[in-house]
């Protein structure tokens, strides 16, 4: 997964002034990303969550290149982060945590144009050591303004639990077991991963309380879109194509996507298994009651002050017409 390639243009076009050189010249076409076959995607968890790493296997089979897109795959440090390259146009794609997304596009300029959600299950859990209690428990999550956040925060209105920031699933699964949370969230394959090694317990399912909801959201470069339409388009095109084929062929997924997730084919067999609806989490069919919960939760939260209008945030103009939903 190298960086991107405009963002290398842009540091060579630093040393050039100061230097007065043109050495890197030749690197790069320039800022003007018009009729390009080149598509940048900051995406967080590449490295760890198989709904992400997915992406990776599209590369690695040439998917992509079959649809006339070279696509450059770099994993983003977090929902602000993997969205921070795309509203500055280093990177043309972002797909982020869902809250995130939604209030960087609600910045004035933000240069950002929500078009897809992505893995439409609630696949957020609270683990723990063996023994644990909900009664006056303390949940971890991630940081303010995440996904983890949002959620966690329905938790404490409908369980009467506490939160604590914590910062990511391997810091809130050690927070746990030193006894500082009472829970640490986590996702899978880390949960069945927990599961195998170490008799971590599921103590709080958040879909069992707070409902399904889009774990990411899709959100690309407005200059870009405007100019590359049919490369937006042609990228849902090789993301259903991966979908289908992880929901016809799970057990094949699992041992091409494990060693890029970092466990074994059996934990990512495991973490397949487990999941409550694959064919609902790996597909583009926009949920609008999962859009609507999100909505609801964000408001909950105090994210947001109203309801998001989805008709108007969500641009559905790229996705396959079958994946569309009225609103």
């Amino acid at each position: 997964m190298s960086w991107f390639p405009k963002a290398f243009a842009a540091a060579c076009t630093a040393v050039a002034l100061i230097a007065g050189a043109t050495a890197c010249a030749d690197e790069s076409a320039g800022p003007d990303t018009e009729g390009t076959d080149a598509l940048s995607i900051s995406a967080t968890g590449v490295d760890s969550l198989p709904f992400m790493a997915i992406l990776q296997v599209g590369i690695d089979k040439g998917w992509f290149s079959e649809q006339g897109l070279n696509v450059d795959l770099y994993s983003g440090g977090g929902g602000g982060n993997t969205l921070r390259v795309v509203t500055s146009g280093d990177a043309d794609m972002a797909i982020a945590g869902n809250s995130s997304v939604i209030l960087a596009a609600q910045q004035a300029n933000s240069n950002l144009k929500v078009v897809a959600p992505w893995f439409q299950i609630n696949d957020f859990s609270w683990i723990s050591p063996p023994g644990r209690k909900l009664e006056n428990a303390t949940l971890g999550f991630s940081s303010a303004g995440s996904s983890t956040e949002l959620i966690v925060k329905g938790l404490e209105r409908k369980l009467g639990v506490k939160s604590q920031a914590v910062g990511p699933m391997g810091d809130n699964w050690t927070a746990a077991k030193a006894g500082q949370i009472t829970a640490g969230w986590a996702m899978q394959p880390f949960i069945a991963d927990k599961q195998a090694s170490e008799r971590a317990e599921v103590l709080v399912d958040s879909r069992d309380v707070v409902g399904d909801l889009p774990a990411d959201l899709v959100a690309v470069n407005t200059e870009y879109a405007e100019q590359n339409p049919d490369n937006i388009r042609n990228f849902f095109v090789v993301a259903n194509r991966l979908n289908e084929w992880l929901v016809a062929n799970p057990d094949e997924a699992a041992a091409e996507i494990a060693p890029l997730v970092g466990v074994t084919p059996e934990v990512m067999k495991s973490a397949f298994a487990n999941n409550p609806d694959l064919a609902k989490g790996y597909s583009l069919k926009v949920d609008t009651a999962g859009l609507t919960n999100l909505s609801e939760l964000m408001v909950g939260a105090g994210q947001i002050s109203e309801p998001i209008d989805w008709a108007t945030m969500l641009d559905q103009q790229y996705l396959p017409d079958d994946a569309r939903a009225d609103f």
